[in-house]
């Protein structure tokens, strides 16, 4: 049952990750923009008083900065996931990612890619025995044994 348990795992994590990375290149590609967003927050009802002054102060004055950190961050975001590296971390920026795109009234499939991040954060003992680093563990175990 562990093995099913961990393989299930292992395709939430990859299948959030290639997500992620595929949401990150868009943006990247498409010609993502947050000018028109901020706007939109600002006049939003949904979005709580405090996000709207983060937005407005911290985000709108820095939106050629921000509009290349976000679709980069996705991007290794995705990778890390993928590939099984440092995939708590991941998971974590990847639910602090999806509570903002919520904040920000944008739920899309986002509200399925925070639970699907909140799984990975919480079975982070299994995935490893599927990451990137347990198998560069493993071969450098045999290198040196």
């Amino acid at each position: 049952m562990t093995k099913i348990y961990t393989f299930i795992c292992l395709i939430i994590r990859v299948y959030s990750g290639y997500l992620i990375y595929m949401q990150g290149y868009e943006k990247l590609t498409g010609g993502f923009s947050l000018q028109g967003l901020t706007q939109v927050i600002a006049q939003n009802q949904d979005s709580p008083m405090w996000y709207k002054w983060f937005f407005e102060h911290i985000i709108a004055p820095y939106t050629t900065l921000w509009e290349w950190v976000i679709p980069l961050g996705e991007i290794f975001l995705g990778l890390a996931l993928i590939l099984g590296f440092l995939e708590y971390y991941a998971a974590f920026f990847g639910i602090f990612i999806m509570i903002n795109y919520i904040l920000a009234d944008m739920i899309f499939t986002y509200p399925l890619q925070l639970v699907g991040f909140i799984l990975i954060a919480l079975n982070i003992r299994s995935l490893r025995k599927l990451s990137a680093a347990a198998i560069v563990k493993k071969f450098m175990k045999k290198e040196a044994g």
